[in-house]
């Protein structure tokens, strides 16, 4: 027994300082954490040789003025026996970075806490943030102006090469804006968190059905769904049906249009959805991109967003229902 303690000790011990992570151990006293123990990393990501700070006040060597009486409630948590998972500012030897703080209480007024250096990828992030709002002020700019002329060049001209050419650029940038509107709901949406809960399917379905009814006035919509089909889910699931229904209207070649939407419960735990229409379908590249994570290259590549979200949507709920989740399905009559 004495030996196979010893064994454990010796991993964690490895564990401990193998971490890029900077890891330390810390006695509560009178409520302020005092380091015991650190790894070596502590010097990297902080500045300090853990030897020489070794029965220091941890507080007084890393964390600002400014955020004391954050960190005075993060060790109170630890004193009352609860684990803290937040995202904090500490002083290293290079200012002031943003961490990912994670700590663990041990026996009575002992702990564990371990600092995740974030600062770059948060930085990453808010510059990426800035320059998609750049891009979709601009595209969005550009592409009323392009819209316009073409608009103005079919209206005003007799030359029929030149009014065809100024319809096709007239679609190419209506599909263009489609698009950009497509990306930026995509950030909204999975930027949002949602709690999921029982919805009756039919309610739903009948607000997009109306909203579709005002954009496309010439398609025939057909609801097949039993009265009091509930599934958990939340308002994303309109913009999951919004998504198919348009996907099925808008690229419907046919000169009327027909789509029904039909659910039904496949099992205890999933109800189908099928968006049914009778346009050309998608095209089998298409269809693997999205449902098989095929590489997207240059010859082959999706023609929008929508159906992505769809997928990204439904497969959060099928990650988070405990009764009935959903998938959804798209395909010709």
């Amino acid at each position: 027994m004495h030996t196979t303690h010893q064994h454990s000790e010796g991993c964690f011990r490895y564990l401990f300082e193998e971490l890029e992570d900077a890891v330390v151990k810390f006695e509560l006293v009178d409520s302020e954490p005092v380091l015991v123990d650190a790894n070596d990393a502590l010097s990297e990501v902080f500045g300090y040789e853990s030897d020489s700070v070794v029965g220091e006040p941890l507080n007084e060597l890393i964390v600002p003025e400014a955020k004391h009486e954050e960190a005075k409630q993060l060790d109170q948590r630890t004193g009352d026996g609860e684990s803290n998972a937040a995202l904090v500012e500490r002083m290293t030897d290079e200012g002031e970075r943003t961490f990912v703080y994670r700590s663990v209480p041990y026996k009575e007024r002992y702990g564990f806490a371990i600092y995740s250096d974030i600062t770059v990828e948060l930085q990453r992030e808010r510059h990426l943030d800035v320059l998609h709002r750049v891009l979709r002020h601009n595209l969005r700019n550009d592409l009323t102006v392009i819209l316009g002329m073409a608009t103005n060049i079919i209206e005003t001209t007799d030359e029929e090469r030149t009014r065809e050419a100024a319809a096709k650029i007239n679609q190419s940038a209506s599909d263009l804006s489609q698009l950009s509107d497509e990306a930026n709901t995509i950030q909204k949406v999975l930027a949002e968190t949602a709690m999921i809960h029982p919805i009756e399917l039919q309610s739903p379905v009948g607000d997009v059905i109306a909203d579709c009814d005002t954009g496309f006035e010439t398609a025939a919509i057909t609801v097949e769904i039993q009265p009091e089909l509930t599934v958990e889910a939340n308002q994303k699931l309109q913009i999951v049906l919004r998504s198919l229904l348009d996907n099925a209207i808008r690229y419907n070649d046919s000169p009327e249009p027909q789509v029904t939407i039909a659910a039904s419960a496949v099992d205890p735990t999933t109800v189908e959805i099928d968006v049914v229409d009778n346009g050309p379908g998608i095209p089998k590249s298409e269809q693997r991109i999205i449902t098989d994570d095929e590489q997207i290259t240059p010859l082959s590549h999706g023609s929008g967003l929508g159906l992505w979200l769809v997928k990204w949507i439904v497969e959060g709920y099928l990650t988070q229902g405990e009764s009935p989740g959903l998938q959804a399905v798209i395909r010709n009559l």
